[in-house]
């Protein structure tokens, strides 16, 4: 029989009608866990623990070192882990853990609903019994999101929808799996995939302490103030995430913006061009727009998602001071998150 732990954090899923509107509010839910896990009896034991009660959106970073810790105490005993987590964030917390878990050799799943799980027309005990079949299958290893019948990896899970219960996407990457009749088939597209990556030669830094580097995504608008560096600079950000249009594209006819970003990459400030766009990511030598940023020392995100390229960045900056190795963090593949470099 296999054994998972579910583990608790909040979200939609687990939350109930109160005056203020939805949230999670009560500490003890293993009798509605079990209940909704019934049909998996006699296949699965199943062991719950609380970790904290939050709706994902007042999730910060220093929480995923606290789910970090729960995943390390118990994980030897068990043959998966399931993490209960709102949709809001859980892109954010999927990415940080495959980093934090990065050489882990079973499956870590996260998943959650779209309405309550206590509601009748709920897709969370399917979420659910979808994530404990997908934790207990040791073809999977690693940290995936497990949502409407998909088995998408960790780093590139993407919410699309704020209300359909297929809420989630792979971007840039083929699902990992699909769940029919609670069996888990993997993909002919992951295998390939797969086969295909080849960074495992880096070896995955330690943390050095759980300080929580500060970074700022910068979304390019038109019309954007330089003086938003200014502030960048002042507050003491270690790095910065611009969200570019397209492939990549800012507006370098701002010298005065141009001129500060500069500044930031001088004083090997990380600076790291992703894409307001959902599919295909960056590529900073097709258009002058991008090239203008590559040699003003801005680095490309190629075809990670920002909530990729945040939390490697977040992590990398938590493991190493020095500024060559935080680049090649950054360019290599450590867990599915970056598959094509232009």
């Amino acid at each position: 029989m296999k054994r998972v732990l579910v583990l608790t954090t909040g979200g939609t899923i687990l939350s109930f009608r109160t005056a203020e509107g939805l949230k999670p509010v009560k500490e003890d839910v293993t009798e509605l866990l079990n209940e909704k896990l019934l049909k998996l009896s006699g296949e699965y034991e199943i062991d719950v623990e609380t970790v904290f009660n939050k709706d994902s959106s007042n999730i910060v970073p220093e929480d995923w070192y606290i789910v970090k810790d729960s995943i390390q105490r118990s994980i030897d005993k068990y043959d998966g882990i399931v993490i209960l987590h709102g949709t809001d964030t859980m892109s954010y917390s999927a990415a940080m853990l495959s980093f934090l878990f990065a050489e882990v050799n079973k499956a870590i799943i996260l998943t959650g609903s779209q309405i309550p799980l206590s509601y009748k027309d709920s897709d969370g005990g399917k979420n659910l019994r979808d994530a404990v079949i997908a934790a207990g299958d040791s073809r999977l290893k690693g940290v995936f999101v497990v949502f409407h019948d998909k088995v998408i990896n960790g780093t590139r899970a993407y919410k699309r929808s704020s209300i359909n219960k297929d809420a989630y996407i792979s971007c840039n990457y083929p699902y990992v799996g699909v769940i029919k009749d609670n069996k888990l088939f993997i993909t002919q597209e992951y295998r390939d995939m797969k086969d295909k990556e080849h960074d495992a030669g880096l070896k995955i830094l330690e943390l050095k302490d759980k300080k929580i580097p500060k970074i700022f995504v910068l979304k390019m608008i038109p019309g954007i103030e330089a003086s938003l560096i200014d502030y960048i600079l002042k507050e003491g950000y270690q790095g910065v995430i611009i969200e570019g249009y397209g492939l990549g594209g800012m507006p370098v006819d701002n010298k005065e913006l141009m001129a500060k970003i500069d500044l930031l990459a001088s004083k090997r400030i990380p600076v790291i061009m992703a894409t307001q766009c959902v599919y295909d990511g960056v590529n900073l030598d097709t258009y002058e727009v991008g090239m203008t940023a590559k040699k003003n020392g801005i680095l490309s995100a190629y075809d990670m998602t920002t909530e990729a390229v945040y939390t490697k960045l977040m992590w990398g900056l938590s493991c190493t001071d020095s500024y060559e190795d935080l680049v090649k963090l950054l360019q290599t593949n450590l867990c599915g998150e970056l598959a094509v470099r232009y």
